[in-house]
């Protein structure tokens, strides 16, 4: 996403590890004593191990036991600085059993740029191992993670036992964060559907274009990437803009008149939280299956949806979205303008 700070390390999911580095814990001496069978507060913390100057947002949290339904986690903050925790609590609340209990932390972060954002979600396990009940001491409920060292043990009192017995972790406990991008189309932070999404490496292709006046097909590879689309020259014809819109008379000359109302930068393509974006610029705004949008709407394209540039003059000049899928990714968009233009103007 912004490129121009980081140089757009990605990896292979769209993320970037530079910008996006959350760090879950659980604080020392964080847990408190409860009965089998009510809850355990678990406090935890979240910071941000980004190595350059970039803040991180922390917009919603969730936590779930066993195959349980998310239950969302009360979260009163949303900006992490580079280098700060901030702390937040996940309660367990179904230990009614001695044995195995599995918490699952899922954490939804953004990181911004100007208007634009990237939204991720991790989780991470937590394993709680409760002992039966016994005369001389209560059950035991081990804690532990991926990073988990020995003796993060907590005591809590059993149903039978009457004393108050309370144990903390002597030092934090961190907690391995994996990208979880099923959930994040299930959630809707990114994609389309739970089963359709755009990769930030989708192949574009331009169709009834003069060769000039679009990029070469291939992915977006601008130093921002985003596509400036409207009716200044293209780069390749040695203007600022990447694509570029004219209308056209019936003989298939320029209508200047008509291009006119097409703006320098009338719109951007760019692909955020994999979708495929329109974002307008001009003021005559687009038209999009028939619905207007003005300046600053941002509208994720999809399969078969027709961009009309000309809000105020009807079928004069029209772009058509197709997509080619495999296995749920689109591997390729092709936009066509309709009616084709032969020559460059």
């Amino acid at each position: 996403m912004a490129a121009e700070e980081c140089g757009g390390l990605l990896d292979d999911q769209g993320l970037c590890t530079v910008c996006v580095a959350p760090q879950l814990m659980i604080a020392p001496g964080a847990l408190t004593a409860a009965k089998v069978g009510s809850a355990i507060a678990l406090p935890i913390s979240i910071a941000n191990r980004s190595a350059i100057e970039r803040p991180l947002f922390v917009t919603r949290l969730w936590s779930r036991e066993a195959a349980g339904a998310w239950r969302e986690e009360h979260l009163g903050w949303e900006r992490l600085d580079a280098g700060q925790a901030r702390p937040v609590t996940v309660t367990a609340s179904q230990l009614t059993r001695a044995g195995a209990h599995n918490i699952e932390i899922l954490v939804a972060v953004s990181s911004r740029w100007r208007w634009r954002e990237e939204s991720y979600a991790f989780s991470a396990d937590l394993r709680l191992t409760v002992e039966g009940d016994e005369e001389k001491s209560g059950p035991v409920v081990t804690i532990g993670g991926e990073s988990a060292g020995h003796g993060n043990t907590i005591y809590i009192s059993g149903q039978g036992d009457k004393r108050e017995v309370l144990q903390a972790t002597t030092e934090a406990i961190e907690l391995e964060l994996v990208r979880a991008e099923r959930e994040e189309r299930r959630l809707g932070l990114r994609g389309l559907s739970e089963t359709l999404w755009i990769p930030k490496n989708t192949k574009m292709v331009w169709r009834g274009f003069p060769k000039e006046d679009t990029p070469p097909d291939g992915p977006i590879l601008t130093p921002d990437g985003i596509l400036a689309v409207g009716r200044t020259r293209s780069r390749r014809s040695g203007g600022p803009g990447d694509v570029r819109l004219l209308a056209e008379t019936p003989d298939g000359g320029i209508d200047e008149h008509a291009s006119r109302l097409i703006s320098r930068r009338h719109f951007e393509l760019y692909i955020e939280c994999n979708r495929l974006i329109l974002r307008v610029n001009g003021s005559g705004g687009v038209r999009i299956n028939g619905e207007a949008y003005g300046t600053g709407k941002e509208i994720a394209l999809r399969d078969g949806d027709r961009i009309e540039p000309l809000v105020k003059v009807d079928g004069a000049l029209a772009l058509t979205v197709r997509f080619q899928v495999e296995h749920g990714s689109v591997a390729e968009v092709t936009i066509t303008r309709v009616p084709s233009l032969k020559k460059g103007g």
